[in-house]
């Protein structure tokens, strides 16, 4: 017994190198990260942005789209990976709420959140043919079709936009028909079709659309105007609080199973930082109207804690979290 002993403990300086050089082998191979959403959204477009960016820091990326349940297949083949880094995801806000809210099996203790990729302001949009040219003639529809207005979102239940779809129609007094989709690019494809009247979506999966002029932004529901749409009311604007319950904020954020080296994380983390900061990803984030800041660390979880507690409480008020 006293030689096993003896043996492991002469033995662990050894295991410690081999761990430490490991860690700094990092990667040896493709980084596999997971886009919770289909392919073509707003999420989609910013992992493909990042993909170059990231290799040129020595982080060779690998898309791989897992859409459904408002990101929670996805984000469920991240909480299950080894942690070894490589394999990651692009989460959202979403999946914050929905963990909070106890809807879903998936628990924070289950990931490491590791960055801020982009603060994303919502939009309602509506057809470049919709008869709706301003806000206040769509309010006016809204109230007059009495529960006939259709609103598609990204998701389903429990999202930021499905949340601010909520707050809109109670502020009009209305009922109206939810529709969830995969992703943004599924949602403009319907409302192009004529199939739904209206979406709320990031400018950065709408703003090609916009400039074509296949779609009419009406507002944002962002607290201040838009620098990339300067003339785009807020809904502040229209005498509408979309914020009765406090601040709510629609984030991209990367992601990794809980219980990585540290190394490995540091390793993930500098890299994704220093591509969310770059010229490059800065000028696209500036031409698709989101700030990229690349929050990390203590902070971030801290902000990350804070916007599930915010969420949960919108979600439980408007009971957005109650089964349909």
């Amino acid at each position: 017994m006293f030689e096993i002993t003896r043996r492991h403990v002469l033995a662990a300086p050894a295991l410690l190198a081999a761990s430490g050089a490991t860690a700094q082998g990092f990667p040896g191979r493709e980084i596999r990260m997971i886009i919770p959403w289909a392919a073509g959204g707003g999420t989609d477009i910013i992992g493909r942005r990042l993909q170059p960016l990231l290799a040129a820091q020595g982080l060779q990326v690998v898309v791989d789209n897992a859409p459904g349940g408002s990101s929670v297949v996805g984000m469920q083949r991240v909480a299950a990976a080894r942690p070894d880094g490589y394999t990651i995801g692009l989460a959202s806000t979403s999946i914050l709420a929905l963990m909070a809210s106890g809807t879903i099996a998936l628990r924070n203790e289950q990931f490491d959140n590791m960055v801020r990729i982009s603060e994303d302001p919502m939009l309602l949009l509506v057809s470049a043919h919709s008869p709706w040219r301003d806000l206040p003639a769509y309010l006016s529809a809204f109230r007059e079709k009495r529960g006939g207005m259709s609103i598609g979102v990204s998701g389903t239940r429990g999202t930021v936009s499905h949340i601010f779809s909520v707050v809109l129609a109670k502020a009009l007094g209305q009922e109206y028909i939810f529709s969830g989709y995969p992703g943004g690019s599924r949602a403009i494809a319907d409302l192009l079709g004529g199939h739904i009247d209206s979406v709320i979506l990031k400018p950065n999966e709408t703003m090609p659309q916009i400039r074509e002029g296949q779609l009419r932004p009406l507002a944002t529901f962002a607290p201040q105007r838009l620098p990339l749409l300067p003339d785009l009311p807020t809904f502040q604007d229209a005498g509408i609080d979309v914020f009765p319950y406090g601040p709510i904020t629609q984030m991209t954020y990367l992601a990794g199973p809980a219980g990585m080296p540290s190394a490995i994380a540091a390793r993930i983390n500098g890299g994704f930082r220093q591509a969310v900061l770059s010229a490059e990803f800065q000028a696209f984030a500036a031409e698709n109207g989101f700030p990229a800041d690349g929050l990390s660390g203590a902070e971030f979880s801290k902000l990350c804690s804070d916007v599930q507690t915010a969420m949960l409480a919108v979600g439980n008020t408007l009971g957005v979290f109650n089964p349909e």
